[in-house]
């Protein structure tokens, strides 16, 4: 009888952040994902806390929400997204926080020449509940490296 307790109390404090966690997990990737889709810089901007840091391949280091937005639009100016496939891998609650990673696919065309073309890497993330909703904190995403010989 001791053991059902014991196992009883365990998984109901499993159970218990499972919603936290999963929510977590997709919310901001979804807010995210929603806004980048669209090549909407103030909406990816506001998937990101006020004071969030964002490190995205061959750019230097954007701190805050302003900086952040300013980035995405550069990008929004040079290409049109056509998708952005990201592949949540784990994930781990540290108090009020969540941390994600995985891949990501993103398939664009350029608007100087409307040549297509598909970037590949790997993500890891920091969100933390504000508001009612996850925000990250900070975001850090990274290409593929070349393939060997290449």
């Amino acid at each position: 009888m001791r053991n059902a307790w014991v196992y009883g109390i365990a998984f109901a404090l499993a159970a218990s952040t499972l919603p936290v966690m999963a929510k977590g997990a997709s919310s901001a990737q979804a807010c995210w994902q929603h806004a980048f889709e669209a090549g909407d810089a103030d909406a990816v901007a506001a998937c990101y806390a006020p004071d969030a840091v964002l490190w995205l391949p061959g750019a230097p280091m954007m701190k805050g929400r302003a900086a952040i937005r300013a980035g995405y639009a550069g990008y929004f100016s040079a290409f049109t997204i056509k998708s952005a496939k990201l592949v949540p891998l784990g994930h781990a609650a540290h108090g009020g926080d969540l941390s994600t990673w995985g891949t990501f696919t993103l398939v664009l065309a350029a608007k100087s020449d409307g040549k297509q073309r598909t970037e590949t890497g790997r993500y890891t993330d920091l969100s933390r509940r504000s508001g009612g909703r996850w925000l990250y904190v900070v975001d850090h995403a990274s290409d593929d490296p070349a393939a060997p010989g290449g």
